[in-house]
């Protein structure tokens, strides 16, 4: 994503003349480096975010690093091409076919909920008839952890005064990949976020809440919470978030082990990235007008 394009191959990827882009460029409405030598330079995560945003053709879609349905063997869908990529390991591919998804307009949230969770469904599903079946998920899970991570690049910066979110996944949960779908959802939505990770004790979740006082916080619990500890401690971070007029909201597999009337249950990252944009516009700090998580 860091990958600059000349304004030739920016003009020949979306089917505009070099004079188009210098115009473009002058006027602002595209983002430009210059080189030493004065030549414009075009960062490819500038030029997603142009095609994303505009709804413009992509003529030459491999000048941009992305793969299109046209580009799939056997008219596979984007699901299907994206399941193939994870299951061989094809990095280079992955990331071509979710750059694609981002371009044309899907949303982090759509995207998570749609071909990631479908892709490692079913690459869940060859246990145990695959032994190779947890090297291939754990290696799909980093693959598709890159991938966002590059498209985060093509996403602008949160304004100065944007909302606030803290989160991860609790001690003895060692998935990476939903808090980090949860992260890229919320500055999706214009959050200045901060991802914790995998396998964060609550106490320490609770001592950056308490100091930082984030306007939403999140908890993705992928393993069940069957720790009456870990409950306490989860009911003691509730009340400080509701205490502050702050929003608390879980998610996950697992979500469900743990009910409390001062949290907002999502039950997809579609969920989550309604509810975030909702938040600034909808309090809920009243325990009398929250549903139940369970």
């Amino acid at each position: 994503m860091h990958r600059m394009l000349s304004t030739s191959d920016f003009g020949a990827a979306v089917g505009i003349s070099e004079s188009t882009v210098r115009r473009l460029a002058d006027g602002g409405d595209l983002e430009i480096h210059r080189t030493r030598g004065g030549h414009r330079r075009i960062p490819v995560a500038e030029a997603i975010r142009y095609v994303r945003e505009t709804g413009a053709t992509v003529i030459r879609p491999e000048l941009l690093g992305l793969i299109t349905s046209g580009e799939q063997v056997s008219g596979e869908s984007d699901a299907a091409q994206l399941f193939e990529s994870l299951s061989s390991g094809n990095a280079s591919q992955v990331i071509g076919v979710m750059r694609a998804m981002y371009a044309s307009g899907n949303s982090i949230a759509q995207i998570c909920d749609g071909p990631i969770h479908d892709a490692m469904l079913k690459i869940g599903e060859q246990w145990p008839h695959d032994k190779r079946s947890i090297f291939i998920e754990h290696r799909a899970s980093v693959l598709c952890i890159r991938a966002l991570c590059q498209i985060r690049v093509a996403i602008a910066d949160p304004e100065k005064d944007a909302p606030t979110a803290i989160g991860a996944a609790p001690q003895d949960d060692p998935y990476l990949l939903p808090t980090i779908m949860a992260s890229l959802v919320l500055h999706d939505c214009g959050y200045d976020e901060t991802n914790l990770g995998a396998n964060t004790p609550i106490d320490v979740l609770t001592d950056s809440v308490e100091v930082d006082r984030p306007d939403l916080v999140w908890l993705a619990i992928t393993n069940p919470i069957r720790s009456r500890q870990q409950t306490r401690e989860i009911d003691e971070l509730a009340k400080i978030i509701y205490d502050y007029g702050g929003k608390f909201l879980i998610g996950g597999r697992h979500a469900k082990t743990y009910d409390s009337s001062l949290v907002q249950p999502c039950s997809t990252m579609t969920d989550l990235n309604d509810k975030a944009r909702r938040a600034g516009r909808e309090p809920f700090n009243d325990p009398n007008q929250l549903p139940l998580s369970g």
